[in-house]
């Protein structure tokens, strides 16, 4: 191989390269775009769930509360049969004896 048909050789490959090195760069920049936009998605989605967890313990907190409150309030009217059953028993034990 003579020395033009080298230096041929070394244009060619050197186009070639800068034909990939082209196409590896428009890759790249599309990549960087996707990359872009995947991290403004992903941003608007915790954003969403940080506001769906806030209304998940909201939520939360309420259906604690009413269930609280209705312990309580199924406490007191328990203690208020109790009372009452313990008078009726007194009343039937004073019938008994009169």
């Amino acid at each position: 191989m003579n020395l033009s048909e080298q230096i041929d050789s070394i244009e060619i490959k050197i186009r070639q390269l800068v034909l990939k090195m082209e196409r590896v760069h428009e890759e790249n920049t599309a990549l960087q775009e996707e990359n872009k936009q995947l991290k403004a998605e992903l941003d608007r989605q915790k954003g969403a769930a940080h506001v769906l967890k806030d209304k998940l313990e909201k939520t939360q907190r309420v259906v604690d509360s009413q269930r609280n409150g209705k312990t309580e309030q199924s406490e007191k009217l328990r203690e208020q049969l109790d009372q009452y059953i313990h008078e009726i028993d007194k009343c039937i034990e004073w019938l008994h004896k009169h």
